[in-house]
């Protein structure tokens, strides 16, 4: 017999007899956002089984409850709440006395003191487990998620890193490389001693590389932000100045034709291609949602909802190199670094106005620290941009498409291990797509 059958339909939705239709319906999307059977898409075959009987049993409870006359009907079937159960003293004749009922286990609660008991003794990869699976009943409780995040770091901290294999070919390559060179420059003083002297000839210097833009210092004001449990912080005061500062550079030199891509270099330490959730929260708030769709991770606003975002724990500490393709619709969408309580970094993409923004958000409001359009963006709301942020220290390093656009000194918020996803709606409903993430070390 499942935990949730001995429930009426007001205890299942967590709601009172009283309650409006308003009520129900947000107690309706709150029960199904946990227990939706799409949710359960990479969980056991026995919790597969729990999740849709009990959406089923979810589902069974607002057609009733909304329905006026059938609600009536339920109504008149149930106990009078205010009289005392009836406990019989003495056994029906030829029938045994009726044991009385255990008390229903909490089995969230039990997994949850176990795993702090583990997190106690660091034992880690026990804890791990344990709130592996509370994350895939009720991602949201209690400081499960807190306490997942902890215990991933410090699994991904124990575990030694690969040791990186010779590359055989590569120094083949270079040797050979080296020898032509070294033959060429024989045959070239061979013909220059041969070759009557000259005058000095005219040299160009070549350019060396992109200089970055310079930093904006325009400030914006902060909108709401909600974050993917469902918590949405107040509007912040409009910051004075930007703490970001660029590094100086010369005059920057003409751009080149064919532009330089960067690689996403390093030890692979963590993907996700989001065919499941992978861990990553599934929710919903007014006006906004996380969760996974047929494409990837997604995350849906409307206008005036503010900053949605998702994050996690980099499996590589705060120094890492963190990139993910994403496809937006309506808005702006991308990478959320440094997280914090709730300061961070924004890395937007706007691929139908071909623009990009970096954004930081600190307690005492946000700054727009660079924003400018790049031919490295592809066009459209049907495209998909892949967008990479290094993250070294106080330096920060960003790329679109493989080709670096910005490269600065940013010292707030300080360097954390946190990184995420993230979109803000502008004038419309925005949808952002992301798939394909990646967390690399830092070579």
């Amino acid at each position: 017999m499942d935990d949730f059958e001995h429930l009426d339909y007001y205890a299942l939705l967590e709601i009172a007899r009283n309650a409006t239709s308003d009520e129900m319906k947000r107690a309706y999307r709150r029960q199904m956002a946990l227990y939706h059977p799409d949710r359960f898409a990479g969980a056991s075959p026995e919790a597969q089984t729990y999740a849709s009987r009990r959406a089923q049993r979810i589902n069974e409870a607002y057609a009733v409850l909304t329905d006026f006359s059938a609600r009536v009907h339920y109504n008149r079937s149930l106990p009078d709440p205010a009289s005392p159960p009836q406990h019989p003293t003495t056994p029906r004749a030829g029938r045994p006395p009726v044991a009385p009922q255990p008390a229903a286990r909490d089995q969230l609660a039990e997994w949850y003191d176990q795993a702090q008991e583990h997190m106690t003794a660091e034992r880690y990869d026990q804890a791990l487990h344990l709130l592996r699976e509370i994350a895939k009943i009720s991602p949201f409780y209690r400081d499960s998620s807190a306490l997942l995040s902890r215990a991933e770091a410090a699994v991904n901290h124990s575990r030694p890193a690969p040791s990186p294999q010779p590359d055989r070919q590569r120094r083949a390559f270079m040797f050979g490389g080296l020898g032509a060179l070294l033959l060429a420059g024989l045959g070239a003083a061979g013909w220059a001693v041969r070759r009557p002297l000259a005058g000095p000839s005219q040299v160009t210097p070549a350019a060396v590389g992109a200089v970055p833009p310079p930093a904006a210092t325009a400030t914006a004001t902060a909108v709401p932000v909600a974050t993917a449990t469902a918590t949405a912080s107040p509007p912040a005061e409009p910051s004075a100045t930007a703490t970001a500062t660029v590094r100086p550079s010369a005059t920057p030199p003409p751009p080149s034709p064919t532009p330089v891509l960067l690689p996403e270099e390093g030890t692979l330490v963590y993907s996700a291609d989001f065919s499941s959730a992978q861990g990553w929260p599934i929710t919903s708030g007014r006006g906004w949602s996380v969760g996974i769709s047929t494409n990837g991770y997604q995350i849906a606003a409307i206008d005036g909802a503010g900053h949605i975002w998702a994050y996690r724990t980099s499996p590589a500490g705060p120094e890492y190199l963190v990139g993910v393709d994403v496809q937006v619709e309506g808005g702006l969408a991308g990478l959320i670094l440094r997280f914090q309580e709730r300061e961070y970094l924004a890395f937007f993409v706007n691929p139908q106005a071909g623009s990009y923004r970096l954004e930081q958000r600190l307690s005492s409001g946000a700054n727009v620290l660079a924003e400018e359009r790049s031919s490295a963006i592809k066009r459209g709301a049907s495209v998909e941009n892949r967008l990479a942020a290094r993250l070294e220290g106080n330096n920060v390093a960003l790329r679109i498409n493989g080709q670096a656009v910005l490269d600065l000194v940013v010292t707030t918020p300080p360097n954390s291990q946190y990184y995420g996803l993230v979109a803000v709606a502008q004038d419309a409903p925005c949808t952002a797509t992301f798939r394909d993430l990646a967390i690399r070390t830092l070579q």
